[in-house]
Parts: C-alpha cells; sequence; structure tokens
C-alpha cells in the first residue's frame, strides 16, 4: 500500500488505529459527512473497514490525510471506486478544524496524479451533491470539469471529470 507526500500532508492508507479521530471529525460531524448524516461509532467502524478493505481488493484507496507540521490526523481522501461500475473517482473528507486551508485540493491534487501517473488510469471523476460549493472548488482547482448530472450512492449528483494532461515534451 502506497504512501505519498504532499507540502503539507502525508497520505498513507487508513487503518483501524485512525478509528477514534475520523469517527470524532468527520463521521459523526453531519456538517462534514457526504450525505449530511452523523454515523454511530459502529457505522465509523464499518466505513473505515470498507476503506482498508478497498486496498487490499483494488491496490489503491483512501489515504488518512496527516499534517506533515502538527500530525493531526485532518481526515482522509483519495481514490475508490465508484460504485455500481468500474469508474474510479476521487474523494476527500476533512475535520472542520482542517476546512478552508487549502487541504482538499491537495489531497485531489496528489490523488490525480497518482491516478494518471501511477495508476496509468484514463480517467477519474469526482461525484458532489448540488450546493457543495466548497467541493465544486476544490475539484475545479485540481483541474477537474463538470461533465454531466446523474445518479450515484442514492442521490443526485454532479459528476467531474478529470483525465491526464498530455505532456509537453521538447518545451
Amino acid at each position: 500500500m502506497t504512501s505519498l507526500t504532499t507540502d503539507r500532508l502525508l497520505l498513507r492508507p487508513l487503518t483501524e488505529a485512525d478509528l477514534p479521530e475520523l469517527h470524532r471529525g468527520v463521521w459523526s460531524d453531519p456538517a462534514v459527512t457526504w450525505d449530511g448524516v452523523a454515523r454511530t461509532p459502529d457505522q465509523s467502524r464499518d466505513r473505515l473497514r470498507d476503506a482498508v478493505e478497498h486496498w487490499h481488493r483494488h491496490g489503491f484507496g483512501m489515504w488518512a490525510a496527516v499534517r506533515r507540521d502538527t500530525g493531526e490526523l485532518c481526515g482522509f481522501g483519495g481514490l475508490q471506486r465508484l460504485e455500481g461500475g468500474d469508474e474510479v473517482e476521487v474523494g476527500y473528507y476533512l475535520s472542520r478544524s482542517c476546512w478552508g486551508s487549502g487541504l482538499g485540493t491537495e489531497i485531489a491534487r496528489e490523488a490525480l496524479r497518482h491516478g494518471f501517473e501511477d495508476l496509468h488510469l484514463d480517467r477519474v471523476v469526482a461525484v458532489v451533491r448540488p450546493g457543495n460549493d466548497a467541493s465544486r472548488r476544490v475539484l475545479a482547482k485540481a483541474g477537474m470539469r463538470f461533465d454531466h448530472q446523474a445518479r450515484h450512492y442514492d442521490a443526485d449528483v454532479e459528476v467531474w471529470v478529470a483525465r491526464p494532461q498530455p505532456c509537453n515534451e521538447g518545451r
């Protein structure tokens, strides 16, 4: 399982030891969860186990996002299979203490770089609930573009797409 670093983050595979911090900072806060529903500790444990199993099944997944300067576990993000298909999606979840700092964009950019350069993907998608302007800004800054509307995870969503950037060799 791959760990990566960015300017401010260590991105490492999630482990069961991350459960207390992720439950407290992400899954128990309805303002942070994707669907606006707070999770119980047992539900958070199940979500974490699913994320860990994803790594074993697919060879990529969500990373714990740890601030390199403080060691704070800010949340998680990375790549995962989009439900019901073969597409790969980028996602990120940050505790409120890390909002507005550009860390979501940092995670998304590194996940896309990893997907295109290391995993040789030809397309990565993201799904965003209508009205989530902060996530739209993150995706746009990461180089993704709105593509279409669809239904995923039992919700109407916007689908954003990124493709590898062509090389400019010889410039």
